[in-house]
């Protein structure tokens, strides 16, 4: 059965419904309509510089970008067992991890028919009739589960996106949910779903070990947190494609409250990730992973792995698809940064919290209308809020 989030994070329930996206997306296509609902269209300064279809903006962003690009990590070599090509590779994920928060990774163990499994299965349920989609919405208790493309509890600055997603872990999900969109369950879909979180979240185990060892701690000075009781979470992101894409965004520009993301996309751009000032396109690499750090990571290495803003794009004339894996470790678990990582008589940077407490305090933050800060900018020692 499927884990509802605890009362303190339940939204109040909206008081109307909106029109679904792929109606919107659909009527823009076949010119229905002429403009965005005004929910979508977001400020231009929250859109700079989004207008995929002109290719003059393009080029000079790729110009101006040229010397920037996401680190990628090659593990090949870690099955050989050796020490040194193990320490370079943790070399490189704590490069990353420093100077990016992002970085994408290749030859990985998860297998390629799984890969497509997953993919084939995602694709399957967004090409089916909206009306059956929307069978797996949840109730407001769980504003993140289920399929969501109407956005009811937003009034303004929607995000142009289709999801469906539930948890893996502590209590997978994913049955009770494809029960609700098919009367027999659909047992190819939950196994291809079910295979995909079990190996991408192997992929993230060992991660963590890598990035430990980079630090000289213990490598399963994280790891150890991800596998009893622990957070796991899936969702397919689906972008529909917008005829008036350069007015709105498909997820705002952000930070993910949890430890690590990992993320598979199609090989259609839309990823960014803000380096120097700058939004950075992630360019998509066949059967490469994306992977990031989370808030409760950079609080946990001491401010030594950096939770980076990203944001995502959408397109004018193809649809996209992208499957996220968020971990995270019990939602009781103190986080905070191993004695090692702290200098002699002095602090952490962050203060001790629990993810419970920290997803409380976005959604409190988000509820009154302060979005100026990030939500680890009130667990830094030094901040102060009244």
């Amino acid at each position: 059965m499927a884990v509802a989030e605890p009362a303190a994070f339940q939204l109040a329930t909206p008081t109307r419904v909106y029109d679904n996206v792929r109606m919107i997306s659909e009527q823009l296509r076949s010119c229905k309509i002429n403009s965005l609902p005004e929910r979508y269209i977001w400020p231009k300064e929250r859109v700079e510089n989004l207008k995929p279809g002109n290719h003059e903006t393009i080029a000079k962003e790729k110009e101006e970008l040229q010397n920037l690009s996401i680190p990628v990590v090659d593990l090949a070599g870690l099955e050989n067992r050796s020490e040194e090509v193990r320490a370079k590779i943790a070399r490189e994920m704590r490069k990353a991890c420093e100077e990016w928060g992002f970085f994408q990774v290749i030859n990985t163990a998860v297998p390629t028919m799984v890969m497509e499994q997953v993919n084939a299965n995602a694709r399957e349920f967004f090409s089916l009739p909206v009306e059956q989609m929307e069978k797996a919405t949840e109730p407001p208790g769980k504003p993140l589960q289920g399929y969501g493309g109407r956005h009811n509890f937003l009034n303004s600055e929607v995000p142009w996106i289709e999801f469906l997603g539930e948890h893996h872990a502590p209590v997978p999900g994913v049955e009770d949910l494809a029960k609700k969109v098919w009367e027999d369950g659909n047992p190819k879909f939950c196994k291809a779903i079910t295979d995909y979180s079990n190996s991408v979240e192997q992929l993230g185990v060992l991660i963590l070990e890598l990035l430990a060892e980079s630090l000289d701690l213990p490598k399963d000075t994280y790891s150890q947190h991800m596998q009893t009781g622990h957070h796991g979470y899936w969702r397919f992101n689906y972008y529909p494609a917008c005829a008036k894409a350069s007015q709105t965004i498909g997820i705002g520009p952000h930070c993910d409250p949890d430890a690590l993301t990992i993320l598979s996309q199609d090989q259609i751009p839309g990823l960014q990730v803000q380096k120097a000032n700058k939004w950075v396109t992630v360019e998509p690499l066949p059967g490469a992973f994306v992977v990031n750090v989370g808030d409760y990571l950079q609080a946990w290495s001491n401010d030594i792995f950096k939770s980076v803003e990203h944001r995502v794009l959408v397109n004018e004339e193809t649809d996209r698809l992208s499957i996220a894996f968020f971990m995270s470790p019990p939602r009781m678990f103190n986080i905070e940064a191993h004695p090692k990582l702290i200098g002699e008589n002095e602090e952490s940077v962050f203060k001790t919290f629990t993810s419970r407490e920290y997803l409380g305090l976005l959604l409190n933050n988000k509820s009154n209308g302060d979005v100026g800060k990030r939500g680890l900018d009130y667990m830094r020692r030094e901040t102060t809020v009244a």
